[in-house]
């Protein structure tokens, strides 16, 4: 029977008193509220980093790209202001358990990387569960990576320092894209960074995080749902690695990955165990543990926040 170790053993200490749990957004969630949703957790997440703008120093700008299906997928694209050089590129998949939140819930991350890391980042704009179930929304992000790399030139940008970043359900796309990548051998990815990512959607891996968070802390809207029945056409294919990259059979050739994971998250062994996994197979590996932090902590603008942001500006840089 295979077994699965964390990178590193967490201390799954208290949340931190300056801590305050988000609105339960998704309470009884119906893909009809969507809409409503989205706007009132954009608007909670721009107010708590509206005295933290980086908007002057970057330059936003909308546009869109054909899915395989020939849906258009819009991609808001984030450059520094005043760099008019070739920058490396990131692409960031935005979390929300495969049903929610936005390119414009999760702005702040994306300008904050783009005006302090000095590189170009597209937020990409993929289509939501259970309206789109899996493999659609992996798979507008795949095109969306596929896209970026053949317009490298129009975009200003190396096409050989492209990498893939996402919080939660959008860390899940960015490993799945790696492992996509790598199978197809059709796309280059230069780095990885999951930020608390999910890594595994059955139960038959035995975390102790989940049991003692529960859910993910400071998410607790998460309880409310089904996200993964929202998400899947059957559960019976959560081992497929595209699904659950801790299932994949080969983890080398992976990109080199960065790992920021929440202490106090019900996701945190999640992180751990795929680190683990990758470092078993010879990928080069960093993992940050954030002591007290919750789930989404990469949305607000706690001193740990901060820390994080800046360590994948270091990541990206090198």
């Amino acid at each position: 029977m295979r077994t699965f170790e964390p990178f590193v053993k967490s201390e799954y200490g208290p949340l931190d008193p300056k801590v305050n749990l988000q609105p339960d957004f998704l309470a009884g969630f119906e893909p009809s509220q969507r809409k409503e949703i989205v706007l009132r957790e954009a608007e909670f997440y721009h107010k708590i980093t509206r005295p933290y703008s980086v908007d002057t120093t970057i330059y936003k700008e909308y546009t869109s790209f054909s899915a395989a299906d020939g849906e258009k997928i819009d991609v808001k694209v984030y450059r520094p202001a005043h760099n008019d050089g070739v920058l490396p590129a990131v692409v960031f998949f935005h979390g929300g358990a495969f049903i929610t939140c936005s390119i414009e819930t999760h702005d702040y991350v994306p300008s904050y990387l783009a005006s302090h890391g000095q590189m170009t980042v597209f937020s990409i704009g993929y289509r939501l569960a259970p309206e789109y179930k899996f493999p659609v929304g992996l798979l507008d992000c795949y095109t969306a990576l596929e896209w970026i790399q053949q317009n490298a030139g129009k975009w200003k940008i190396d096409s050989g320092k492209i990498s893939v970043c996402g919080d939660s359900s959008g860390g899940n796309f960015a490993a799945a894209v790696c492992l996509l990548a790598r199978d197809q051998n059709d796309v280059d990815i230069h780095k990885q960074v999951l930020i608390y990512p999910v890594t595994d959607l059955t139960t038959e891996v035995e975390k102790q995080s989940v049991k003692i968070y529960g859910t993910p802390s400071g998410d607790d809207s998460v309880k409310e749902i089904d996200y993964i029945g929202h998400y899947l056409k059957s559960v019976d294919n959560r081992k497929n690695p595209y699904i659950s990259p801790i299932f994949a059979k080969d983890f080398s050739h992976l990109p080199e990955a960065l790992f920021i994971q929440a202490e106090c998250d019900t996701l945190c062994d999640d992180g751990l165990i795929y680190a683990k996994l990758l470092q078993n197979a010879g990928v080069p590996v960093d993992v940050r543990i954030y002591k007290g932090m919750p789930h989404a902590f990469i949305l607000r603008t706690y001193s740990q926040t901060f820390e994080a942001l800046n360590h994948i500006c270091r990541f990206l840089a090198d």
